[in-house]
């Protein structure tokens, strides 16, 4: 959360020293609520697998046992990889893709000994 809230900040600082006052509040507004829905999104995924409840209400019977390992610190890093795994699909399926980094975009290019092999893509 401290992370999501510097986040937050830092993009309100850059957005805000740039542009007007309204388009800042409305950019502000709309990131909060972003962030808002990401970690509820998160939060409900790891709480709903790794616990079988959701806001205190057994969501899953109790013949299946709960994944343990999403209600603790690493649980979330598991979530955010599948949630960016499905969001790039979804994006490749629009033709959208993810950019991909290549030896053009890398600052080390130069020195690089892939790059003079001809092994980048």
């Amino acid at each position: 959360l401290i992370v999501v809230n510097c986040i937050i900040l830092g993009r309100a600082e850059s957005f805000a020293g740039k542009n007007k006052i309204i388009p800042s509040i409305v950019d502000g507004v709309g990131m909060g609520l972003g962030f808002t829905i990401a970690l509820v999104c998160m939060g409900s995924i790891r709480e709903i697998i790794g616990a079988g409840t959701w806001f205190g209400i057994q969501i899953l019977p109790s013949a299946i046992d709960p994944m343990l390992i999403l209600i603790l610190a690493p649980g979330g890093f598991f979530v955010f990889g599948v949630l960016m795994a499905c969001a790039n699909k979804l994006a490749e399926k629009k033709g959208k893709a993810p950019a991909t980094l290549n030896c053009a975009g890398c600052p080390a290019s130069a020195s690089c000994g892939q790059a003079q092999k001809g092994g980048c893509e």
